[in-house]
């Protein structure tokens, strides 16, 4: 459905003029009647204005799949070893033919239910897992920072989850951690703020 309103006022318009027309001409006003012009006015409002709309929403689609997928890429290497890290009971277990990247990136039920288990348990992850974490995202911040932009041209709520987003994982990928309990934390809090960055509409 279209964002813009003025769409839905042409329409309404045109309706209304329509039905102005169709009364005026049964009364044998259509020499020098303006209705005519105004009817075709209100549908090449229709038309072009819906078309760029179209063209606008299809566009910010595009923008937000570009942010969710570099997001996946980043954040799909972390959740095995967030999953890892929780007691053999409590982790998730994928399909075959799935990855968590696919995952990360539709907000599927294995992800939720990794968020639901790291809220609910606690982790156990070596310095040589958290080593490896920070060196992927150290390799992907400098693209993930550049597409703040990006979210700043779909909306303010775009701009401010995709912002506390790189946040977090500013902080996962610089912040020395001492123990498990403080890295759960921000595991919960990025994988929080992505399934609801996934969520927010175009």
């Amino acid at each position: 459905m279209f964002k813009n309103p003025i769409v839905p006022v042409f329409a309404l318009l045109l309706g209304l003029f329509t039905i102005w027309y169709g009364i005026v001409s049964r009364q044998g006003a259509f020499v020098d009647n303006m209705l005519p012009e105004l009817i075709g006015f209100c549908l090449e409002g229709i038309f072009f204005i819906g078309i760029f709309t179209w063209m606008q929403e299809r566009k910010d689609k595009e923008r937000k799949e570009q942010l969710k997928q570099s997001l996946a890429g980043a954040i799909g290497f972390i959740c095995p070893i967030i999953n890892g890290s929780l007691p053999t009971e409590y982790q998730t277990k994928l399909r075959e033919s799935d990855n968590w990247t696919r995952q990360t990136r539709k907000n599927g039920t294995s992800l939720k239910a990794l968020l639901r288990n790291v809220n609910a348990n606690d982790i156990e992850i070596t310095t040589t897992q958290i080593q490896a974490i920070q060196q992927l995202l150290a390799t992907r911040l400098s693209t993930l920072d550049s597409l703040l932009s990006v979210a700043a041209e779909l909306s303010h709520a775009h701009l401010s989850a995709y912002n506390m987003i790189l946040t977090e994982i500013h902080k996962i990928a610089e912040h020395q951690y001492f123990e498990s309990k403080e890295l759960r934390i921000s595991f919960k809090n990025l994988l929080k703020l992505l399934v609801s960055f996934n969520n927010e509409p175009i």
